[in-house]
């Protein structure tokens, strides 16, 4: 609860420099996480060392079916949550869901690149050629913090305002969607809990601007009506 409150304090605080707006202007404000969170673990540290070896454990232990559901999450997409939400939830058929969650992967993209940019930590495969990634990134896309983990988690941050009845398994989805960039050997653990942060205070952020409270109304009434729940009270 504690860490709660300091995450959402943290994100009544924040420096901001411009980003992308819910309408695709640059009106909404990005969190600069490289003033948020801490830096990598420095090359060579005990630090690093470890997370290594958590990738290469990892890697040692999975199987073609932690291969097969790593890969199907590698999709940057609110809809991977589907499977602990209910049947029939699809771009298509949710629309307003659709483009309110695609704008967000926007900002969320905007605002992790540029603190790839400024801390330029290498991959795991980069770092040691006993790393076996199951994908190759491309040239130049740094690994901290993780771009897919921040948007599983400013996601799940959103989809539980959406839909409280489901909070627990929004969360641990979210968890698992998160795991998956380690299992696919192109992110540390550091990189991922980076994310874990930093998609709770863009969230937070979100939650909080008036620039997306229409749009977020729009899906959370548009989920709930698909999954047969009782209609949201209040803005």
């Amino acid at each position: 609860m504690m860490a709660r409150r300091f995450l959402l304090l943290v994100a009544l605080l924040l420096p901001v420099v411009p980003a992308l707006a819910a309408d695709g202007s640059t009106r909404t404000d990005a969190i600069d996480l490289t003033l948020l969170l801490a830096p990598p673990p420095a090359a060579g540290s005990p630090a690093a060392l470890d997370d290594l070896q958590a990738v290469l454990v990892v890697q040692s232990a999975r199987t073609t079916a932690d291969d097969k559901a790593a890969k199907a999450d590698a999709e940057r997409s609110a809809f991977r949550f589907a499977d602990v939400l209910g049947p029939g939830l699809t771009a298509d058929a949710l629309p307003r869901t659709a483009a309110f969650f695609k704008r967000v992967n926007k900002l969320d993209k905007v605002t992790v690149d540029a603190a790839k940019s400024f801390w330029h930590h290498p991959r795991p495969a980069e770092v040691s050629d006993q790393v076996h990634p199951l994908s190759v990134e491309k040239p130049g896309d740094w690994s901290y913090p993780s771009g897919h983990a921040t948007f599983g988690y400013t996601t799940a941050v959103l989809l539980a305002n959406m839909l409280p009845e489901k909070r627990t398994a929004i969360f641990d989805r979210a968890a698992l969607y998160a795991r998956h960039r380690v299992v696919m050997g192109v992110h540390f653990p550091s990189d991922v809990e980076a994310g874990r942060i930093a998609g709770t205070v863009i969230a937070a952020q979100l939650l909080r601007d008036p620039a997306w409270q229409a749009d977020f109304l729009a899906a959370r009434d548009e989920l709930r009506k698909a999954l047969a729940l009782t209609p949201a009270t209040g803005g």
